[in-house]
């Protein structure tokens, strides 16, 4: 899936590819989230980020910006035609808005 969303956002024509995935250091553990406080799924995004060869056609893997314990980000190659203009809907998550619930 990761692969996806950064060949997708390359597509679109973005700079830059925010990766929000919580700090994961023991902070607001919440009961039904189990093994929260590792920062596991961080630092598989950055191993993917870092080691994946076929993410390199889209991504300058020597940008990766680890500075925040929660995000990461990473500078997308340029792409001059950019072919779409969103992500795949099955990318995004169904959010429920509290008006749709009416």
């Amino acid at each position: 899936m990761l692969n996806k969303v950064v060949q997708q956002s390359w597509e679109m024509g973005e700079p830059c590819l925010y990766l929000i995935h919580g700090h994961g250091r023991n902070r607001g553990i919440t009961p039904g989230f189990v093994n929260t406080n590792t920062g596991y799924f961080g630092l598989q995004i950055r191993h993917a980020l870092r080691n994946d060869k076929s993410l390199r056609t889209w991504i300058y893997h020597t940008t990766l910006n680890c500075e925040d314990m929660g995000v990461t980000w990473v500078r997308l190659k340029r792409n001059p035609a950019p072919s779409r203009s969103a992500l795949d809907a099955d990318l995004i998550p169904d959010v429920v808005v509290e008006s749709d619930r009416d």
